[in-house]
C-alpha cells in the first residue's frame, strides 16, 4: 500500500515534471529541487542549487574540488538530491533551517594499531551490524523509438525507497540486497512496467507512451503550459506524429473527427487548398468564422482568398497561411475551442484557437530521421453519368437515340488523371544539456486529378534552444522558410472550370477529338482553340481551360522567431518574444487568344499580374510568477503585446494588344479602360496594442481558480468613440477525486466551469474617414457614400461552459463531457439603402447569434501482453440560432447562393437556413399540374420556402488503433448527422440528359407524374437547368466514411541500429453512407454561407499510398 500511495503521487506529477526535464536542466519551486548534471566538481553543483533555491552552503574550499555523481532529478526534496549526489563519495551533510553544512568523513580503519583496548575493540565489533551484501545492476530506459528517457524512476518492488533515476542517456545504476529483484520502471507520460532482473548488466527497458497521462500538461494561450488538473475549460491535445501518419499538406485537415467541438471541411481544391474550420458553431454574421492559428505561442497570419464568397461565377481558390507549415515539423496540436481558453488572445481568437507546437532539439544522442510518402489520388465521389444515349445532330444536349454498339463510350471519369503526392522530409535532432538544435528539410509535390493542376511546397526549418548563466537564461531562435508554387487550383463555379464541358459533353460525339485542344491558324500565325460545341454556360474545350488559361501563384514566406526567458529567482521570471512574418506573393493569370471574349476581353489574349506583400510583426513581454505557500499555489502571468500587419497589392490586368499572347505588362492594352482593364491596388494597415494578465490560484492541488483579462487598443476602432475594449474570463476546476470518497474504479474526477467575454474588432479601414471606390469606366476614384453608425463596437461573444473529466478503471478509460453556450452581439454588416438620399449603403451593428451544444469524448486504452487496443469516440452537437437580427423583427438578410436557392437570415432561424424560390405549379390540393402538352410547369413562389439548414446537427468521430509487436493498424471513421445540401451540377446534368437517372427514366418510358408518364426530356427541361425546381435537388447531407486507414510495421535496428517503419495509408478510403451526388463535406470556400452548394465542384479526393520512415 505504501508503494501504491507513492506511485499515485508520482504519477499525478509526472507530465509536469517531464516537460521541464526535457526543456531545462534546473528548476525549483519552494522546497522541491530539480537538477540535471553530468559528473562534475562539488563547487559547480552547489552554485547551481543556490541559484535555484533558498539554501546556503558551508564547506571547506578543498572539498569544493571533489567530484560528485551525475544525476537527473526533477521536483524532489533537497535531502534526496544530496543523497544521490554524494553517494559513495564520503561527503556528508547536515541541514539546519536553510543552511547546509558539508564535510568529508571517510570511515576510519580499525586495526591493531589503534589506541583502543582489545576488549573495547571486540565489543564495538560485536555491536556493529554486519554489512549486507549489495548486488549492482546496470541498465538503460528507452521509449519505443529508441530515445533515452531522462528521469525515469527505478524502484525495487516491495520497497518504499526510490532507488535510482535514469541519467541524460537513460542509464542507471541500482544496488539491491536482493539478487534477482522485481523492478518497477516508470516515467512521466509512459506506462510503468514490472520486470524481474536475471542479468545484472546492460538491462534494456522499453516504455510505451500512455495516451491519457500525456494530457496532464497542455500548451495554452500565449504558449503558457498549464497542468491538466488546473484547466477549467475543454482542451484537446494531439501528438503531431499521430496526426501525420496519413499525410496531408494542410495539418488542419488532420483534425477532422479527432476532436469534439470542431468542424473541418477540406477544400475542394485538393492538396494545398484552404480548409474551413469552425469551432462550436458559426458566430459572426459578416466576418470570418475561422479560428486563430498560433505557432509556438505566437499568432500567425492565415490570410487566403478562400473567404471570398463563392457563387456561380466564383473566383478560383488559393492556399492559406497555415498550409505553409510543414506537418513533419509539428510536435503537438492543441485546440482551444472555448472563449475562456483563448481569451488571452483577445479579439484575434474570438472564434477559438489552434495551438501548434513545433519540434525542438533534445538532450541525448543525435537523431537523424528520413521519411518519404507517396499517395495516388483519384476522385472520391462523382455524380452518376450515362453514356447509353447520344445527342441529336448539331445539338449539345444528349436527348438523342441510344448509341449503337461501339459508340458512346465516353465517360467524364476519363478526363481525370491519377494524381500523385510525393512528400519527403529529413530532420536532425541533437543537443546537449546547454544547447539543443533541430533542423529539417521538407518537400511536398502534388499533381492533382485535374490535368495541369500542380502544387509544390518546400520547407526549411531551423530551431535552436540555448541555456546559459547556470540555466537562468534561455534563448530560443527559429527560422522557417517556405517556397510554395501552385497552378490552376480549382474549386467550383461556371467560370475557369473545365468540368462544365467535361460533365455535359454530348454523349454521341468523339471526346478524343478534342484532346487536341488547339489547331494552328495560318492567317493569324498562332494556335487557336479547338471547340465546335457552342458556348452555353461559357463552356470551352476543357483541355484549353487547363492548358491555355493559366493561373499561377509563387510564394516565398519567411518566419523568424526570437524568444528570451530569464529566471531572476526560483519563482520569478521575465520573458519576451518577437516574430517577423513576411510573405511575398506573385500572381499571374494568362489567357491565350481565342479564349471566350468574356474572359479574354481582347482577341489577342489577357494578362494579369500582381505582387502582394503580406507582412506582420508581433512582440510581447511577460512576467511569470510560480510560487507555493503550504497548501496554496500561485501561477501568474502579466504582460503586454503588440502586433502590426500590412497588406500591399499592386499590379494590373487587362486584355492584350496585338500581337497575340505577349504576356508581359507592356503587352496590356492600357488605352482600353474598363472594369476588366484596370490597375490592381490595395493597402491595409492594422495594429493592436494590448495588456494582459492571467492568475491561477490553487489550494491543496484540489481546487483551482483562474482569472484572465486583456485590454486591446485596436486601430480598426480609430475615429470611433471607444477605441479600447476589455476581455475578461474566470474559471474554476475542482478535483473531486481528491475531495470525495468515490468508487474504486474512479481514478480521477474533475469538475470545471468557466465564463468569458471576448470580441472581434470590425474589419480594418471601415472606420477610416477617407473611403474611395474605383470607377472602371473613367479610370478614376470617387468618394464612397457609406453611412456609418455613431459608434463602432467590436463583436462581443459572451460564453460559458461546464464539464467533467474522468479517468476510470486504472486509467484505461477516459471520459470528457462539456456543455456550453455563447451569445455573439454587435454584428457588423453592410446593407443597401433603397430610400435614396446622400447614401446608397450603410453599415449597421445589430444581431445576436446564439450557439448551444455539448461535446463528449470517450477513450479506452488496454494492453494484453504484446497486444494493445486504443479507441476514442468524439461526439458533438450544436444548435445555432439568430436570436435577434435587426430592429425590425420581420426584416431579413439574403446572403446569396444559387439561382432560386439562397441562404436567408431571419430572426429565430439559423445562420444556415436554406430557402428556395421555385416550385411546381400545383392545384389547390397540392397535386402537380400539367399543361395542354402534358408538360409540368414551374412557378415562382410568392415567398421563399425553407427547406432546411446547411449546418450539421451533430458530428461523430471514431478512431481505433491496434498494435501487436511491430504491427500497427489504425482507422478513423467520421460521420456528419443532419443538415441539407444542394447540387446544381445534378440539375444541369438532368437538363442535358447526361445523368444516369435520365437514362433509366427513358428506359422506363418517362417520369411518372400523378397517374401519367411525362417525357423525360420535357420534364427535365423544366425541372433541371439554370433555375431548377429545387425540391428535386435538395439532399440530406448526412454521411459517414472511413476517413483514414493506416497499416504499418516497424523493424527495430534493421540496418546498423536503424529503426525502419513501412506503412500502407489511405485517406477517404470508403464512403459508408451518402445520399448526395457529391461529397457534402467538401467546401469551395471558407465563407460561412457558401457551404453545401455544388456548382460543378471538383470532386473530393481519395488517396492510397505508402510511406517509409527511417530513424538513425
Amino acid at each position: 500500500m505504501v508503494i501504491e500511495g507513492r506511485l499515485k503521487v508520482l504519477l499525478s506529477l509526472r507530465t509536469f515534471m517531464c516537460a521541464f526535464l526535457l526543456m531545462i536542466g534546473v528548476h525549483s519551486v519552494s522546497a522541491q529541487v530539480s537538477l540535471t548534471t553530468n559528473q562534475t566538481d562539488l563547487k559547480t553543483v552547489i552554485q547551481r542549487i543556490k541559484s535555484k533555491t533558498k539554501y546556503r552552503f558551508f564547506y571547506d574550499d578543498a572539498l569544493g574540488k571533489q567530484k560528485v555523481n551525475a544525476v537527473s532529478i526533477s521536483n524532489l526534496p533537497i535531502d534526496f538530491v544530496l543523497n544521490r549526489l554524494f553517494e559513495n563519495t564520503g561527503i556528508t551533510y547536515k541541514i539546519i533551517d536553510n543552511i547546509i553544512y558539508l564535510k568529508n568523513e571517510k570511515p576510519a580503519i580499525k586495526n591493531r594499531y589503534t589506541n583502543s583496548t582489545e576488549a573495547a575493540y571486540q565489543q564495538r565489533k560485536r555491536e556493529e551490524p554486519v554489512a549486507p551484501t549489495l548486488y549492482t545492476f546496470n541498465g538503460q530506459v528507452q521509449d519505443v523509438e529508441g530515445n533515452p528517457l531522462i528521469g525515469a524512476t527505478i524502484m525495487v518492488k516491495g520497497s518504499s525507497k526510490v532507488r535510482a533515476l535514469s541519467d541524460l542517456e537513460g542509464k542507471f545504476v541500482l544496488k539491491s540486497e536482493i539478487p534477482n529483484p522485481i523492478l518497477i520502471i516508470s516515467c512521466i507520460g509512459f506506462d510503468a512496467i514490472e520486470k524481474r532482473i536475471e542479468n545484472r548488466n546492460n538491462q534494456l527497458f522499453v516504455l510505451k507512451e500512455s495516451p491519457y497521462e500525456l494530457e496532464a500538461v497542455f500548451v495554452t494561450a500565449l504558449g503558457i503550459s498549464r497542468s491538466g488538473t488546473a484547466l477549467n475549460y475543454n482542451v484537446k491535445q494531439m501528438d503531431g506524429e499521430e496526426l501525420n501518419k496519413v499525410k496531408t499538406t494542410n495539418i488542419a485537415n488532420a483534425l477532422a473527427g479527432r476532436m469534439a467541438g470542431i468542424s473541418v471541411n477540406e477544400s475542394a481544391a485538393g492538396m494545398g487548398g484552404a480548409a474551413r474550420v469552425v469551432m462550436r458553431g458559426p458566430k459572426s454574421l459578416a466576418q470570418s468564422n475561422q479560428p486563430l492559428y498560433v505557432v509556438d505561442g505566437i499568432p500567425i497570419n492565415n490570410r487566403s482568398n478562400d473567404d471570398v464568397k463563392g457563387g456561380i461565377y466564383s473566383i478560383q481558390p488559393g492556399a492559406e497561411g497555415i498550409s505553409d507549415i510543414n506537418p513533419d515539423d509539428i510536435e503537438s496540436v492543441s485546440v482551444l475551442s472555448g472563449a475562456a481558453a483563448a481569451a488571452l488572445y483577445g479579439s484575434a481568437a474570438a472564434q477559438g484557437a489552434v495551438m501548434i507546437k513545433t519540434k525542438s532539439g533534445r538532450v541525448g544522442k543525435t537523431l537523424v530521421e528520413f521519411s518519404t510518402s507517396t499517395q495516388f489520388l483519384s476522385p472520391f465521389v462523382l455524380p452518376d453519368f450515362q453514356n447509353e444515349y447520344g445527342n441529336r445532330a448539331n445539338e449539345m444536349k444528349s436527348w438523342g437515340t441510344k448509341n449503337t454498339s461501339g459508340t458512346g463510350g465516353y465517360t467524364p471519369k476519363d478526363f481525370f488523371r491519377t494524381g500523385v503526392n510525393f512528400t519527403n522530409n529529413a530532420s536532425l535532432t541533437a543537443g546537449t544539456e546547454r544547447n539543443q538544435v533541430y533542423l529539417s528539410l521538407g518537400s511536398s509535390t502534388v499533381s492533382g486529378i485535374i490535368p495541369n493542376n500542380d502544387f509544390q511546397r518546400y520547407n526549411l526549418t531551423f530551431k535552436n534552444v540555448f541555456t546559459a548563466l547556470e540555466d537562468k537564461l534561455r534563448l530560443t531562435f527559429s527560422f522557417k522558410f517556405v517556397r510554395e508554387n501552385d497552378r490552376n487550383m480549382l474549386a467550383q463555379g461556371q467560370y475557369f472550370n473545365p468540368l462544365t464541358s467535361v460533365y455535359l459533353f454530348p454523349r454521341g460525339e468523339n471526346f478524343n477529338a478534342i484532346k487536341e485542344f488547339e489547331t494552328y491558324d495560318v492567317v493569324r500565325n498562332i494556335n487557336l482553340q479547338n471547340w465546335n460545341y457552342g458556348d452555353d454556360l461559357k463552356m470551352q474545350n476543357p483541355y484549353w481551360v487547363t492548358n491555355r488559361m493559366l493561373k499561377t501563384t509563387k510564394r516565398n514566406r519567411y518566419l523568424t522567431d526570437l524568444g528570451v526567458k530569464y529566471h531572476l529567482t526560483n519563482w520569478f521570471a521575465l520573458e519576451g518574444r518577437l516574430r517577423w512574418d513576411e510573405a511575398v506573393n506573385r500572381l499571374e493569370d494568362k489567357r491565350y487568344a481565342s479564349t471566350l471574349d468574356i474572359f479574354a476581353h481582347s482577341p489577342y489574349g489577357y494578362y494579369s499580374y500582381c505582387k502582394i506583400n503580406d507582412r506582420s510583426f508581433y512582440a510581447d513581454v511577460m512576467a511569470d510568477v510560480t510560487k507555493r505557500w503550504g497548501a496554496l499555489s500561485l501561477v501568474a502571468n502579466v504582460g503586454t503585446a503588440f502586433s502590426h500587419t500590412s497588406y500591399d497589392v499592386s499590379g494590373f490586368q487587362g486584355g492584350l494588344k496585338a500581337p497575340s499572347n505577349i504576356f508581359t505588362p507592356n503587352g496590356i492594352d492600357y488605352n482600353r479602360v474598363s472594369g476588366d482593364n484596370r490597375p490592381i491596388f490595395d493597402i491595409t494597415r492594422h495594429a493592436i496594442h494590448s495588456v494582459l494578465e492571467s492568475v491561477e490560484l490553487g489550494w491543496q492541488e484540489r481546487v483551482y481558480l483562474t482569472v484572465t483579462g486583456r485590454n486591446d487598443w485596436d486601430s480598426s476602432l480609430s475615429n470611433t468613440a471607444q477605441q479600447s475594449f476589455f476581455y475578461p474570463s474566470v474559471g474554476m476546476s475542482t478535483i473531486l477525486s481528491k475531495m470525495l470518497k468515490l468508487p474504486k474504479f474512479v481514478d480521477f474526477l474533475k469538475f470545471r466551469t468557466s465564463w468569458a467575454s471576448v470580441g472581434s474588432a470590425i474589419s480594418p479601414n471601415i472606420s477610416s474617414a477617407w473611403r474611395y471606390e474605383y470607377i472602371p469606366s473613367t479610370g478614376t476614384y470617387h468618394t464612397v457614400t457609406y453611412k456609418f453608425p455613431d459608434n463602432f463596437y467590436p463583436e462581443r461573444t459572451n460564453s460559458w461552459e461546464a464539464g467533467m473529466t474522468a479517468h476510470l478503471f486504472k486509467e484505461a478509460m477516459s471520459v470528457k463531457f462539456t456543455l456550453y453556450q455563447s451569445d455573439t452581439k454587435n454584428q457588423t454588416f453592410l446593407r443597401s439603402i433603397t430610400l435614396g438620399g446622400a447614401f446608397n449603403r450603410e453599415y449597421i451593428q445589430a444581431g445576436d447569434v446564439q450557439n448551444r451544444g455539448l461535446e463528449l469524448s470517450i477513450g479506452y486504452n488496454k494492453k494484453w501482453s504484446n497486444f494493445r487496443w486504443s479507441t476514442n469516440m468524439t461526439y458533438s452537437t450544436n444548435r445555432n440560432q439568430v436570436v435577434r437580427l435587426l430592429d425590425n423583427p420581420n426584416e431579413t438578410l439574403r446572403q446569396g447562393g444559387l439561382n432560386g436557392c439562397e441562404v436567408i437570415l431571419t430572426q429565430g432561424g439559423t445562420m444556415g437556413d436554406l430557402y428556395t424560390f421555385t416550385d411546381f405549379k400545383r392545384d389547390a390540393q397540392g397535386n402537380v399540374l400539367l399543361n395542354s402538352d402534358g408538360q409540368v410547369m414551374q412557378m415562382e413562389l410568392a415567398s421563399p420556402k425553407l427547406v432546411g439548414s446547411v449546418l450539421p446537427k451533430a458530428q461523430l468521430g471514431l478512431s481505433n488503433n491496434f498494435s501487436w509487436k511491430g504491427i500497427e493498424l489504425g482507422m478513423l471513421i467520421t460521420a456528419r448527422l443532419g443538415g441539407v445540401c444542394v447540387s446544381q451540377t445534378q440539375a444541369f446534368m438532368d437538363s442535358y440528359g447526361v445523368s444516369r437517372k435520365t437514362a433509366e427514366l427513358r428506359n422506363n418510358g418517362g417520369v411518372s407524374v400523378g397517374n401519367q408518364l411525362v417525357s423525360t426530356e420535357k420534364y427535365y427541361t423544366v425541372v433541371g437547368g439554370e433555375t431548377p425546381i429545387w425540391d428535386e435537388y435538395v439532399y440530406s447531407a448526412t454521411n459517414a466514411r472511413i476517413k483514414e486507414l493506416y497499416l504499418g510495421y516497424t523493424f527495430d535496428k534493421l540496418i546498423r541500429g536503424a529503426k525502419v517503419s513501412v506503412a500502407l495509408t489511405a485517406r477517404n478510403l470508403l464512403m459508408l453512407y451518402c445520399k448526395a451526388p457529391f461529397d457534402p463535406e467538401a467546401t469551395s470556400s471558407t465563407d460561412i454561407y457558401y457551404q453545401g452548394f455544388d456548382y460543378f465542384m471538383q470532386p473530393s479526393q481519395r488517396s492510397l499510398g505508402f510511406s517509409i520512415n527511417v530513424k538513425l
